[in-house]
């Protein structure tokens, strides 16, 4: 009888035990971390939102006029003047008991500091911000720094005595009630933010209204005047049809329709803008440009509100390029804050100019391209092409193509190669051109050219304007070089640049280093070249011509040298 012995647990069992048990270990202990972090992070959400709760609390049982920005890191909360009625000044803040409670309860949960930052809203009754609402809410605005709001010229820092804050109230004889030093606005938005170690760990907004305690109805419930200027909307165009010249470039017929979200209106003295909007109804609405300091039109308003202006004097105003429009309503002693809109008056149709190439051409990839630019016509900026609708015809066909909007230039491609299109040898093209500016002017332009590359070529290409030649300071040059053939024309697969022996331009890269228009081929090194260095460039290519075979390919070699 044979005993067998059973094999023991060895080295390698126990080691791979000790390692499995190691990944456990470890997946224990992150997840134990993990839970760990979350419970906190839980934690702090809880008790922050908590401490903003009750911070928001206090503020809003304090007086709506005595609610400022402040700073628990700065002495006395960053509240240095004077405060309340100009009559009765006190040199201490009012509510100082109630941000030292705040204070309080901040550093019992370990907050080391929170502010507080108050922004002046107002409804948006003018809709200055044209979107089409006068129920939301915009900010203060005031960008000139005059301290006047800048559409609503009654809303402003106003110092009721020689102090040097706007901490005070007083008694405006205008409004007939108690109002404020800072932008009477009725409405703040307060932002409470919680720090520990110099990290915000928490932000809330929340809004602060007079109407809150008070019942007070105010310009927090859009109790004033309220305008909707319709039309012109804001940043449209204007477009003039009082001359020949315009009115056919606006009539002309394309192949694309404009994108429904650009718009223009007519502005001329024989149709002038029309101004549409809502309002109060009776009320009178004024019309400015440039400022509201001038009235240039007026209208009325009809029993629900609604109002169209023909604004003569106002489009007489007008100059090309940018102009502000302003409107206000009035109405008894009531008013609406201005509404202002900004417009391009357009005077000029767009160009096309300088279609190439024309009549025969020795090419069988040749540059087919043309300029299509917008400009104004004596100053100011232009309505802009419109890229939506330009269009590139070859024999009544839409062609791909590539525009270029700070040159102008419109060229023919091929979408593949990203070069121009390989003709058929011995057939003739036409070639159309259509575009628009955002004003709504139209331009088209056409010509024709024929391919001719004859079998026959006894010229090689040339090589020439090589670059850089001699010594160079530039230590990361462009090489480059024109390349031409003006009897059968460069096959641009053929093209190859080696710099230093090293092929750095071939057939697989042409698209990116070859200037149709200027049939040039140039080369950026990716990195310096080192000082006092000699390279050596050498450039092949073929024309499309195969007799004579000796003088089908050039192959041409500089030198340059780098020393900065």
């Amino acid at each position: 009888m044979t005993t067998r012995l059973r094999k023991g647990f060895g080295l390698v069992e126990a080691m791979m035990a000790v390692f499995v048990l190691s990944l456990l270990s470890l997946s224990l202990a992150y997840m134990y971390q993990y839970m760990f972090l979350v419970t906190v992070k839980t934690q702090q959400n809880t008790y922050t939102t908590r401490l903003a709760e009750t911070a928001f609390t206090k503020l809003k049982t304090a007086d709506y006029y005595l609610v400022f920005d402040a700073d628990s890191a700065l002495p006395g909360y960053g509240l240095n003047g004077t405060f309340g009625p100009v009559t009765q000044q006190r040199s201490v803040y009012p509510y100082l008991g109630s941000l030292q409670e705040i204070d309080a309860a901040m550093k019992r949960y370990k907050v080391d500091r929170w502010t507080i930052s108050v922004a002046y809203k107002l409804r948006d009754v003018s809709d200055v911000n044209g979107n089409g609402l006068t129920s939301d809410l915009r900010d203060f605005t005031d960008a000139d720094g005059n301290k006047i709001d800048d559409y609503d010229p009654s809303v402003r820092y106003y110092k009721a005595n020689s102090d040097s804050d706007y901490y005070d109230t007083y008694v405006s004889t205008a409004l007939a009630k108690t109002t404020s030093e800072a932008p009477d606005t009725n409405l703040k938005e307060v932002t409470l933010t919680l720090y520990r170690n110099g990290k915000a760990i928490h932000t809330q907004k929340e809004l602060l209204s007079l109407e809150m305690l008070t019942g007070i109805e105010s310009r927090a419930s859009g109790a004033e005047l309220k305008l909707l200027l319709a039309q012109p909307e804001n940043d449209s165009y204007l477009y003039d049809l009082s001359s020949p010249s315009r009115a056919s470039a606006f009539a002309l017929a394309i192949s694309k329709p404009y994108p429904a979200d650009i718009t223009a209106y007519r502005a001329d003295n024989l149709s002038p803008l029309q101004l549409v909007g809502e309002t109060s109804p009776l009320s009178v609405v004024k019309f400015y440009r440039g400022s509201p300091s001038t009235v240039l039109d007026s209208g009325s308003a009809d029993g629900l509100g609604g109002f169209t202006t023909h604004g003569l004097s106002l489009t007489m105003a007008l100059t090309e390029g940018e102009n502000d429009i302003f409107a206000q309503a009035t109405k008894d002693s009531f008013f609406s804050p201005f509404a202002q809109r900004s417009v391009i008056l357009d005077l000029n149709p767009p160009s096309i100019t300088g279609g190439v190439p024309s009549g025969t051409v020795a090419d069988l990839v040749p540059y087919v391209g043309t300029v299509l630019t917008d400009t104004p016509l004596s100053a100011g900026v232009p309505s802009g092409v419109c890229e939506d609708v330009t269009t590139l015809k070859v024999n009544g066909s839409t062609v791909p193509f590539a525009y270029d909007a700070a040159t102008g230039k419109l060229r023919w491609l091929d979408p593949t190669t990203g070069l121009p299109v390989r003709l058929v040898n011995g057939n003739s093209y036409t070639v159309l051109a259509e575009g628009g500016d955002r004003a709504g002017y139209k331009a088209a332009a056409s010509w024709n050219f024929t391919v001719s590359v004859g079998a026959t070529d006894h010229s090689a290409p040339s090589v020439a304007n090589k670059v850089p030649s001699g010594t160079t300071d530039d230590p990361l040059p462009e090489i480059s070089c024109k390349l031409f053939d003006n009897q059968s024309g460069i096959d641009l697969d053929s093209i190859t640049m080696t710099l230093d022996g090293a092929v750095v331009v071939s057939s697989a890269s042409i698209a990116a280093h070859w200037d149709a228009e200027g049939q040039r081929l140039f080369f950026r090194p990716a990195a310096a070249f080192e000082n006092y260095s000699s390279h050596t460039v050498e450039v092949r290519a073929s024309h499309w011509a195969d007799d004579p075979a000796d003088k089908k390919t050039s192959v041409d070699t500089w030198n340059f040298n780098v020393s900065y």
